[in-house]
């Protein structure tokens, strides 16, 4: 995400969005009655005698929609804003942007204190590195991209059989280990990731760095090796929870997000400093307890939490707001969609 206006004083930021995750965190920042300026494509019918109107090409206009909703599609690449045009061709009529990567958009609202922390969040993530992570055993590899949002799960290459996107003919390890590290090249040529975990039970993986250092040297210097307990999406995931993403690219949402909610979910158990529901947050930011206040970013475009949201900054404490779309966010959601790290016992 890049920031190339900024004009609190009359309400507009204007953003270009470089990754999919940049068009998730514009999900989240776009909200009902915000007004959207940016390029797209327009085609007008030209009335005429004809039972069916003649229709122009589509041609370039810059449009200011007030929106309605967004939609965000991670498998499509595509961020799809729906509303009304209120400035430019066409005022009063129904119009959607259509953003993917790349796209530039202008934002005029009145902006809340945590949506300008997010876009300086994925304004700061931008810059860090993107890892991709390989959890292999001694009978499949899974592929997963670390998103901010989550993770994208790429599929699996099987040792034996066939994998979802990348096929093994032979059960031989050495084509197997060339398969996987071919699919790993293309994500890395694809995705502009610099740095690869390995993780996984038993010596598969050992083995597997060994073959990168003979066959792929320049590979075998982008990876890092971990263990985890088990293979397959719960290995991904392990990976996650120990905090090896974090440590490799210094800073990282999904393994903070996770730590976070991981802490709440241990508080809870043994009734220490943690409270969840609504009620409950509710007392514990007007007595000034929470140190730390986690809200499902579902629960937070209802609207509903505002209130409590100034309250805990009020008295110092501090707002993170977690994904949905990845285990820990289902987690919190599952809690009512918020949760607290308190300071003392109420």
């Amino acid at each position: 995400m890049r920031i190339l206006l900024k004009n609190l004083r009359h309400g507009k930021i204007k953003l270009a969005a470089e990754s999919l995750d940049d068009l998730w965190h514009l999900q989240h920042v776009v909200e009902p009655g915000d007004i959207i300026t940016s390029s797209t494509w327009r085609r007008e019918r030209r009335k005429s005698d004809k039972t069916r109107p003649e229709r122009l090409e589509k041609r370039r206009v810059i449009l200011s929609l007030k929106v309605e909703k967004a939609e965000f599609y991670k498998h499509a690449n595509l961020l799809k804003i729906l509303g009304t045009i209120v400035d430019g061709e066409d005022i009063g009529k129904h119009h959607s942007f259509n953003l993917g990567p790349g796209s530039v958009i202008t934002v005029t609202k009145k902006w809340k204190p945590h949506l300008i922390r997010r876009i300086q969040n994925a304004v700061r993530s931008s810059r860090k590195p993107r890892v991709l992570l390989v959890v292999l055993d001694d009978s499949s590899a899974e592929l997963a991209l670390v998103r901010q949002y989550g993770l994208e799960e790429l599929g699996t290459i099987f040792f034996h059989g066939r994998g979802k996107r990348y096929p093994v003919e032979s059960s031989g390890e050495e084509e197997f280990f060339s398969k996987l590290a071919k699919a790993i090249n293309d994500v890395i040529a694809r995705s502009g990731v610099q740095k690869s975990i390995v993780a996984g039970p038993g010596f598969t993986k050992e083995r597997f760095a060994e073959f990168l250092r003979d066959k792929f040297l320049e590979l075998h210097q982008k990876i890092e090796i971990d263990s985890v307990s088990s293979g397959g999406r719960a290995g991904l995931y392990e990976v996650v929870r120990r905090g090896t993403v974090e440590r490799v690219s210094k800073y990282d949402r999904l393994s903070y997000e996770t730590l976070l909610v991981e802490r709440l979910m241990g508080e809870i158990a043994k009734s220490g400093l943690a409270t969840y529901g609504k009620d409950e947050i509710r007392r514990a930011a007007s007595l000034g307890s929470i140190k730390k206040l986690l809200v499902a970013d579902k629960l937070l475009r209802s609207g509903q939490v505002e209130t409590v949201l100034e309250e805990v900054r009020k008295t110092k404490g501090d707002v993170v707001i977690i994904s949905t779309e990845h285990d820990a966010g289902k987690q919190l959601l599952a809690l009512g969609g918020l949760g607290a790290l308190l300071r003392f016992r109420i």
